[in-house]
């Protein structure tokens, strides 16, 4: 059966369940979740404009959930998939590649500014 995009999204960037556990995922993962090959899962990624080089050209700072996806508590995590679907939708219909650059502040990841003391 194939995934919706969100589940998708989900699975593969944040790499949280349905039940909101995680553990990080790649494309053999996804294949085998899904049961297909890792081509279908490509085209599916491309097709839900959730593939690497896409996500790559849109200015949503994904590493921030992807981080909050490691220690949501389970009851939660369908909360922070929601948002960050969200939020990734809103940014991919402003993406200009041409503007964006995907460098990562890691010292900043939730981009509001505070650093953690050394």
């Amino acid at each position: 059966m194939r995934p919706t995009p969100i589940e998708l999204f989900a699975f593969y960037h944040l790499g949280l369940d349905a039940d909101g556990s995680y553990r990080f995922r790649n494309v053999n993962d996804c294949a085998k979740r899904w049961q297909t090959d890792n081509a279908t899962v490509q085209r599916w990624l491309q097709e839900a404009a959730v593939d690497p080089e896409t996500v790559g050209q849109v200015p949503f700072n994904l590493t921030r959930y992807h981080v909050d996806a490691q220690f949501v508590a389970a009851d939660k995590a369908r909360e922070l998939v929601q948002e960050a679907w969200r939020g990734y939708q809103q940014a991919l219909k402003q993406r200009d590649p041409s503007h964006f650059h995907h460098d990562v502040d890691y010292d900043d990841l939730w981009g509001d500014g505070r650093q953690e003391a050394s």
